[in-house]
Protein backbone atom coordinates (compact mmCIF):
# COMPACT_ATOMS: atom_id res chain seq x y z
CA UNK A 1 0.00 0.00 0.00
CA UNK A 2 1.67 3.42 -1.13
CA UNK A 3 1.60 6.57 0.86
CA UNK A 4 -0.12 9.48 -1.26
CA UNK A 5 0.04 13.14 -0.91
CA UNK A 6 -2.76 14.61 -2.56
CA UNK A 7 -1.88 18.87 -2.88
CA UNK A 8 -3.66 21.74 -2.59
CA UNK A 9 -7.38 20.50 -2.89
CA UNK A 10 -10.43 22.32 -2.04
CA UNK A 11 -11.33 19.83 0.27
CA UNK A 12 -15.50 19.25 0.79
CA UNK A 13 -17.20 18.11 3.76
CA UNK A 14 -21.13 19.16 5.27
CA UNK A 15 -19.58 22.44 7.29
CA UNK A 16 -17.72 23.93 5.07
CA UNK A 17 -15.08 23.77 2.09
CA UNK A 18 -11.12 24.57 2.48
CA UNK A 19 -7.95 24.56 0.79
CA UNK A 20 -6.38 21.72 2.02
CA UNK A 21 -3.42 19.27 1.53
CA UNK A 22 -4.44 15.26 2.27
CA UNK A 23 -1.91 13.01 3.53
CA UNK A 24 -2.49 9.24 3.18
CA UNK A 25 -0.76 6.62 5.17
CA UNK A 26 -1.45 2.95 5.79
CA UNK A 27 -5.13 3.41 4.51
CA UNK A 28 -5.57 5.96 6.53
CA UNK A 29 -6.01 9.73 6.84
CA UNK A 30 -3.28 11.11 8.67
CA UNK A 31 -3.42 14.57 8.04
CA UNK A 32 -5.61 17.38 6.48
CA UNK A 33 -3.31 19.89 6.65
CA UNK A 34 -5.41 23.93 6.60
CA UNK A 35 -3.40 25.88 4.37
CA UNK A 36 -4.16 29.05 7.65
CA UNK A 37 -3.80 26.85 10.53
CA UNK A 38 -2.00 23.26 11.56
CA UNK A 39 -2.73 22.03 15.16
CA UNK A 40 -0.20 19.94 16.43
CA UNK A 41 -1.72 17.24 16.39
CA UNK A 42 -2.00 17.46 12.57
CA UNK A 43 1.71 17.90 11.99
CA UNK A 44 2.97 15.26 9.00
CA UNK A 45 5.36 12.56 10.25
CA UNK A 46 9.26 14.27 10.21
CA UNK A 47 10.48 12.01 7.13
CA UNK A 48 7.41 11.78 5.45
CA UNK A 49 8.16 11.05 2.14
CA UNK A 50 4.68 10.25 -0.14
CA UNK A 51 5.41 7.54 -3.23
CA UNK A 52 2.50 9.30 -4.87
CA UNK A 53 1.52 12.64 -5.10
CA UNK A 54 -1.48 14.05 -6.80
CA UNK A 55 -1.65 17.23 -7.44
CA UNK A 56 -5.64 19.04 -7.15
CA UNK A 57 -5.37 22.29 -8.01
CA UNK A 58 -8.22 23.15 -9.93
CA UNK A 59 -9.91 20.50 -8.17
CA UNK A 60 -12.82 19.79 -5.49
CA UNK A 61 -11.54 16.44 -3.07
CA UNK A 62 -15.10 14.46 -1.66
CA UNK A 63 -15.25 11.67 0.79
CA UNK A 64 -16.05 8.52 -1.42
CA UNK A 65 -19.88 8.29 -2.38
CA UNK A 66 -21.87 5.89 -0.58
CA UNK A 67 -25.33 4.07 -2.44
CA UNK A 68 -28.27 2.57 -0.43
CA UNK A 69 -29.83 0.90 -3.25
CA UNK A 70 -27.30 -1.13 -5.51
CA UNK A 71 -29.31 -4.49 -7.28
CA UNK A 72 -26.30 -4.72 -9.84
CA UNK A 73 -25.36 -4.14 -13.06
CA UNK A 74 -24.68 -5.35 -16.67
CA UNK A 75 -21.68 -7.44 -15.42
CA UNK A 76 -23.54 -8.61 -12.43
CA UNK A 77 -27.71 -9.13 -11.70
CA UNK A 78 -27.43 -9.38 -7.90
CA UNK A 79 -31.37 -10.84 -8.16
CA UNK A 80 -29.94 -13.67 -9.87
CA UNK A 81 -27.24 -16.41 -9.22
CA UNK A 82 -24.14 -13.91 -9.46
CA UNK A 83 -20.42 -15.13 -9.17
CA UNK A 84 -17.59 -13.80 -7.20
CA UNK A 85 -16.06 -12.85 -10.40
CA UNK A 86 -19.17 -10.77 -11.50
CA UNK A 87 -19.52 -9.31 -8.05
CA UNK A 88 -15.76 -8.41 -8.03
CA UNK A 89 -17.00 -6.51 -11.78
CA UNK A 90 -20.03 -5.00 -9.91
CA UNK A 91 -17.61 -3.46 -6.83
CA UNK A 92 -15.02 -1.90 -10.12
CA UNK A 93 -18.12 -0.61 -11.53
CA UNK A 94 -19.06 1.26 -8.84
CA UNK A 95 -15.17 2.38 -7.55
CA UNK A 96 -14.66 3.99 -10.83
CA UNK A 97 -17.90 5.71 -10.60
CA UNK A 98 -16.76 7.00 -6.97
CA UNK A 99 -18.37 4.83 -4.93
CA UNK A 100 -16.57 3.96 -2.30
CA UNK A 101 -19.42 2.27 -0.21
CA UNK A 102 -22.71 0.69 -1.14
CA UNK A 103 -25.81 -1.62 0.50
CA UNK A 104 -25.57 -4.70 -2.25
CA UNK A 105 -29.69 -4.54 -2.28
CA UNK A 106 -32.09 -7.40 -2.85
CA UNK A 107 -35.95 -7.49 -3.87
CA UNK A 108 -38.57 -9.99 -3.14
CA UNK A 109 -38.07 -13.26 -4.52
CA UNK A 110 -38.84 -17.02 -3.72
CA UNK A 111 -37.71 -17.64 0.18
CA UNK A 112 -35.21 -20.04 0.01
CA UNK A 113 -33.34 -18.02 -3.31
CA UNK A 114 -33.16 -14.63 -1.12
CA UNK A 115 -31.84 -16.36 2.02
CA UNK A 116 -29.51 -17.94 -0.70
CA UNK A 117 -28.33 -14.73 -2.01
CA UNK A 118 -27.94 -12.79 0.97
CA UNK A 119 -25.75 -16.01 2.22
CA UNK A 120 -23.40 -15.05 -0.59
CA UNK A 121 -23.49 -11.48 -0.10
CA UNK A 122 -22.37 -11.89 2.83
CA UNK A 123 -19.87 -14.40 1.86
CA UNK A 124 -18.46 -11.42 -0.80
CA UNK A 125 -18.11 -8.67 2.96
CA UNK A 126 -21.47 -7.88 3.41
CA UNK A 127 -21.27 -9.01 6.77
CA UNK A 128 -22.57 -5.75 8.41
CA UNK A 129 -19.51 -6.16 10.65
CA UNK A 130 -17.79 -2.40 9.74
CA UNK A 131 -15.16 -2.45 11.73
CA UNK A 132 -13.90 -5.12 10.74
CA UNK A 133 -14.35 -4.26 7.07
CA UNK A 134 -12.35 -0.77 7.86
CA UNK A 135 -9.19 -2.79 9.60
CA UNK A 136 -8.59 -4.47 6.48
CA UNK A 137 -5.82 -4.35 4.48
CA UNK A 138 -6.09 -3.64 1.00
CA UNK A 139 -3.06 -5.38 -0.51
CA UNK A 140 -3.00 -5.49 -4.65
CA UNK A 141 -5.79 -4.09 -6.24
CA UNK A 142 -8.91 -6.47 -5.36
CA UNK A 143 -12.42 -4.14 -5.39
CA UNK A 144 -14.22 -6.30 -2.87
CA UNK A 145 -11.66 -5.41 -0.69
CA UNK A 146 -11.04 -1.76 -1.62
CA UNK A 147 -14.78 -1.13 -1.19
CA UNK A 148 -17.18 -1.19 2.54
CA UNK A 149 -19.94 -3.17 2.12
CA UNK A 150 -21.65 -2.06 5.64
CA UNK A 151 -24.67 -4.27 5.66
CA UNK A 152 -27.39 -5.20 3.02
CA UNK A 153 -30.68 -3.63 1.83
CA UNK A 154 -33.42 -5.80 1.71
CA UNK A 155 -36.24 -4.21 -0.55
CA UNK A 156 -39.01 -6.74 0.23
CA UNK A 157 -40.33 -9.25 0.32
CA UNK A 158 -43.12 -7.06 3.34
CA UNK A 159 -44.58 -4.69 0.15
CA UNK A 160 -48.06 -3.93 -0.37
CA UNK A 161 -49.55 -5.95 -3.02
CA UNK A 162 -50.94 -2.43 -4.67
CA UNK A 163 -47.62 -1.66 -5.09
CA UNK A 164 -45.14 -4.06 -6.33
CA UNK A 165 -43.68 -2.38 -9.28
CA UNK A 166 -40.72 -4.82 -10.73
CA UNK A 167 -41.33 -6.94 -7.28
CA UNK A 168 -43.02 -10.49 -8.23
CA UNK A 169 -46.41 -9.85 -6.37
CA UNK A 170 -47.38 -13.83 -5.96
CA UNK A 171 -44.40 -13.62 -3.68
CA UNK A 172 -44.76 -10.90 -1.47
CA UNK A 173 -45.53 -11.70 1.98
CA UNK A 174 -47.33 -10.22 4.91
CA UNK A 175 -45.76 -9.64 7.88
CA UNK A 176 -45.06 -13.04 9.74
CA UNK A 177 -42.96 -12.69 12.59
CA UNK A 178 -40.70 -15.86 12.23
CA UNK A 179 -39.79 -15.38 8.83
CA UNK A 180 -39.49 -11.38 9.51
CA UNK A 181 -36.68 -12.77 12.30
CA UNK A 182 -35.02 -15.11 9.78
CA UNK A 183 -34.58 -12.67 7.35
CA UNK A 184 -33.32 -10.21 10.01
CA UNK A 185 -29.67 -11.29 9.61
CA UNK A 186 -26.91 -9.11 11.46
CA UNK A 187 -25.62 -8.79 7.70
CA UNK A 188 -29.01 -6.86 7.00
CA UNK A 189 -28.76 -3.02 7.75
CA UNK A 190 -31.89 -1.72 5.56
CA UNK A 191 -35.16 -2.71 5.51
CA UNK A 192 -37.59 -1.48 2.58
CA UNK A 193 -41.46 -1.59 3.74
CA UNK A 194 -44.91 -1.03 3.74
CA UNK A 195 -45.86 -0.30 7.01
CA UNK A 196 -49.47 -0.70 6.79
CA UNK A 197 -49.44 -3.86 6.22
CA UNK A 198 -50.75 -6.15 9.21
CA UNK A 199 -48.85 -5.88 12.47
CA UNK A 200 -46.96 -2.92 10.97
CA UNK A 201 -45.78 -1.52 14.59
CA UNK A 202 -44.85 -5.02 15.69
CA UNK A 203 -42.13 -5.61 12.86
CA UNK A 204 -40.87 -2.29 13.00
CA UNK A 205 -40.07 -1.84 16.72
CA UNK A 206 -38.71 -5.63 16.16
CA UNK A 207 -36.07 -3.55 13.55
CA UNK A 208 -35.19 -0.81 15.77
CA UNK A 209 -34.24 -3.63 18.71
CA UNK A 210 -32.19 -5.06 15.49
CA UNK A 211 -30.71 -1.52 15.00
CA UNK A 212 -32.03 -2.34 11.03
CA UNK A 213 -32.88 0.59 9.36
CA UNK A 214 -36.92 0.66 8.51
CA UNK A 215 -37.32 2.59 5.96
CA UNK A 216 -40.86 2.90 3.51
CA UNK A 217 -41.37 1.91 0.31
CA UNK A 218 -43.73 -0.02 -1.96
CA UNK A 219 -46.25 1.00 -0.14
CA UNK A 220 -50.14 2.11 -0.31
CA UNK A 221 -50.29 3.96 3.06
CA UNK A 222 -52.54 6.60 3.59
CA UNK A 223 -50.93 10.38 5.28
CA UNK A 224 -51.96 9.39 8.63
CA UNK A 225 -50.56 5.20 8.43
CA UNK A 226 -47.18 7.00 6.96
CA UNK A 227 -47.05 9.57 9.73
CA UNK A 228 -48.14 6.54 12.12
CA UNK A 229 -45.63 4.65 11.12
CA UNK A 230 -42.63 7.47 11.37
CA UNK A 231 -43.57 7.46 14.99
CA UNK A 232 -42.77 3.43 15.66
CA UNK A 233 -39.56 3.32 14.11
CA UNK A 234 -39.43 4.07 10.25
CA UNK A 235 -36.80 7.19 9.68
CA UNK A 236 -36.43 6.62 5.83
CA UNK A 237 -38.31 6.98 2.54
CA UNK A 238 -37.19 4.82 -0.58
CA UNK A 239 -37.05 6.33 -3.90
CA UNK A 240 -39.63 8.47 -2.58
CA UNK A 241 -42.25 9.23 -5.39
CA UNK A 242 -41.65 5.92 -7.07
CA UNK A 243 -43.98 3.19 -6.21
CA UNK A 244 -45.67 5.48 -3.84
CA UNK A 245 -49.83 6.82 -4.20
CA UNK A 246 -49.17 9.96 -6.69
CA UNK A 247 -49.87 12.74 -4.19
CA UNK A 248 -53.75 13.78 -4.58
CA UNK A 249 -55.42 17.06 -3.32
CA UNK A 250 -57.92 15.34 -0.92
CA UNK A 251 -55.63 12.09 -0.49
CA UNK A 252 -52.11 13.45 0.20
CA UNK A 253 -50.70 10.10 1.31
CA UNK A 254 -47.18 8.67 1.85
CA UNK A 255 -45.51 11.03 0.07
CA UNK A 256 -46.49 14.41 1.62
CA UNK A 257 -46.18 12.53 4.92
CA UNK A 258 -42.72 11.98 3.94
CA UNK A 259 -42.11 15.79 2.83
CA UNK A 260 -43.49 17.36 5.75
CA UNK A 261 -41.82 14.96 8.51
CA UNK A 262 -38.46 16.94 9.47
CA UNK A 263 -37.11 14.10 10.67
CA UNK A 264 -37.48 11.81 7.59
CA UNK A 265 -34.92 11.07 5.08
CA UNK A 266 -36.16 10.93 1.97
CA UNK A 267 -34.46 9.04 -1.10
CA UNK A 268 -34.61 9.60 -4.65
CA UNK A 269 -33.44 8.58 -7.98
CA UNK A 270 -32.00 11.25 -10.11
CA UNK A 271 -31.71 9.90 -13.48
CA UNK A 272 -34.54 12.79 -15.21
CA UNK A 273 -36.55 9.30 -15.68
CA UNK A 274 -37.89 8.07 -12.52
CA UNK A 275 -38.47 11.41 -10.85
CA UNK A 276 -38.82 14.62 -13.32
CA UNK A 277 -36.26 17.18 -12.30
CA UNK A 278 -39.35 19.74 -11.25
CA UNK A 279 -40.15 17.11 -8.50
CA UNK A 280 -36.78 16.63 -7.30
CA UNK A 281 -36.62 20.42 -7.16
CA UNK A 282 -39.88 20.22 -5.17
CA UNK A 283 -38.33 17.61 -2.88
CA UNK A 284 -35.21 19.48 -2.30
CA UNK A 285 -36.85 22.79 -1.48
CA UNK A 286 -39.32 21.06 1.10
CA UNK A 287 -36.83 18.74 2.52
CA UNK A 288 -33.75 20.76 2.60
CA UNK A 289 -30.23 19.17 1.47
CA UNK A 290 -29.80 18.15 5.05
CA UNK A 291 -32.65 15.31 4.34
CA UNK A 292 -32.48 13.85 1.14
CA UNK A 293 -30.05 10.98 0.14
CA UNK A 294 -29.15 10.08 -3.97
CA UNK A 295 -29.27 6.95 -4.67
CA UNK A 296 -29.37 4.80 -7.86
CA UNK A 297 -31.18 1.64 -7.42
CA UNK A 298 -29.00 0.33 -10.15
CA UNK A 299 -29.55 -2.70 -11.70
CA UNK A 300 -28.80 -5.00 -14.36
CA UNK A 301 -30.71 -4.00 -16.57
CA UNK A 302 -31.60 -0.82 -15.80
CA UNK A 303 -34.19 1.29 -17.73
CA UNK A 304 -35.03 -0.03 -20.86
CA UNK A 305 -38.21 0.13 -23.35
CA UNK A 306 -40.06 2.50 -20.95
CA UNK A 307 -40.19 0.56 -18.28
CA UNK A 308 -38.08 1.43 -14.72
CA UNK A 309 -36.87 -1.73 -13.70
CA UNK A 310 -34.19 -0.06 -11.54
CA UNK A 311 -32.10 2.35 -13.20
CA UNK A 312 -28.72 2.57 -15.35
CA UNK A 313 -27.59 5.35 -14.05
CA UNK A 314 -24.40 5.70 -11.35
CA UNK A 315 -24.45 7.71 -8.31
CA UNK A 316 -21.70 9.98 -9.76
CA UNK A 317 -23.98 10.94 -12.60
CA UNK A 318 -26.79 12.07 -9.81
CA UNK A 319 -24.57 14.14 -8.17
CA UNK A 320 -23.96 15.99 -11.66
CA UNK A 321 -27.56 15.54 -12.82
CA UNK A 322 -28.94 17.80 -9.52
CA UNK A 323 -26.43 20.17 -10.24
CA UNK A 324 -27.15 20.26 -13.92
CA UNK A 325 -30.65 21.09 -13.25
CA UNK A 326 -30.13 23.62 -11.05
CA UNK A 327 -31.59 22.34 -8.14
CA UNK A 328 -28.55 22.16 -5.85
CA UNK A 329 -24.84 23.45 -5.76
CA UNK A 330 -22.04 20.54 -5.82
CA UNK A 331 -21.36 20.71 -2.18
CA UNK A 332 -24.63 20.15 -1.28
CA UNK A 333 -25.04 17.21 -3.94
CA UNK A 334 -21.96 15.57 -2.64
CA UNK A 335 -24.06 16.06 0.67
CA UNK A 336 -26.42 13.99 -0.18
CA UNK A 337 -24.45 11.21 -1.55
CA UNK A 338 -22.09 11.08 1.59
CA UNK A 339 -22.73 12.45 4.59
CA UNK A 340 -26.35 11.92 4.32
CA UNK A 341 -26.48 8.52 3.48
CA UNK A 342 -24.04 7.67 6.48
CA UNK A 343 -26.21 9.50 8.97
CA UNK A 344 -29.17 8.74 7.65
CA UNK A 345 -27.57 4.41 8.71
CA UNK A 346 -25.65 5.72 11.75
CA UNK A 347 -22.59 5.68 10.60
CA UNK A 348 -21.74 9.33 10.51
CA UNK A 349 -18.53 8.53 13.36
CA UNK A 350 -16.76 6.18 10.03
CA UNK A 351 -17.97 7.09 6.93
CA UNK A 352 -19.10 10.38 4.90
CA UNK A 353 -16.56 13.19 5.84
CA UNK A 354 -12.85 13.94 5.15
CA UNK A 355 -11.23 13.06 8.53
CA UNK A 356 -8.08 12.89 10.07
CA UNK A 357 -7.27 9.19 11.33
CA UNK A 358 -10.37 7.96 9.13
CA UNK A 359 -9.99 5.46 6.16
CA UNK A 360 -8.88 7.23 3.41
CA UNK A 361 -12.06 6.88 0.85
CA UNK A 362 -12.13 9.75 -1.26
CA UNK A 363 -12.96 11.23 -5.17
CA UNK A 364 -11.20 13.88 -6.74
CA UNK A 365 -13.41 15.91 -9.07
CA UNK A 366 -12.51 18.40 -11.92
CA UNK A 367 -14.35 21.88 -10.40
CA UNK A 368 -15.18 22.49 -14.43
CA UNK A 369 -17.05 19.65 -15.60
CA UNK A 370 -17.66 17.74 -12.67
CA UNK A 371 -15.80 14.66 -13.71
CA UNK A 372 -13.88 11.93 -11.59
CA UNK A 373 -9.90 12.28 -12.16
CA UNK A 374 -9.18 9.83 -9.32
CA UNK A 375 -10.42 7.81 -7.03
CA UNK A 376 -8.78 6.72 -3.52
CA UNK A 377 -10.76 3.92 -1.76
CA UNK A 378 -8.79 2.21 1.52
CA UNK A 379 -5.55 4.39 0.76
CA UNK A 380 -5.21 2.62 -2.67
CA UNK A 381 -5.54 4.76 -5.71
CA UNK A 382 -8.18 3.04 -8.48
CA UNK A 383 -7.29 5.49 -10.69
Amino acid sequence: MKDLFIRQAQVINPEKIELADIHIENGQLYLVQDATDIGDEQKKPEHYQPEQVIDAQGCYVSAGLFDLQVNGSPQCNLWADPTPGQFAQLCHVLLRAGVTAFLPTLITDDLEHLKKNISFLESMGATGQLSHTLKKEAGKFNATELIVMPGIHLEGPFLSPEKPGVHPKQLLQPFHMPLLKELARPSVKLMTLAPELKNGKQAIEYLRQQAIVASLGHSNATFDEAMEAFGWGISMVTHILNALPPIHQRHPGAVVAGLLAKDIYCCVICDGLHVDPNMVKLLVETKGVDRVILVTDMASVGTTGGELVGASITLSEAVRNIVKWGIATFPEAIKMATSNPACAMHLDHCLGQIKPGRRADLVVWDKQTLSIKHVIANGELVF
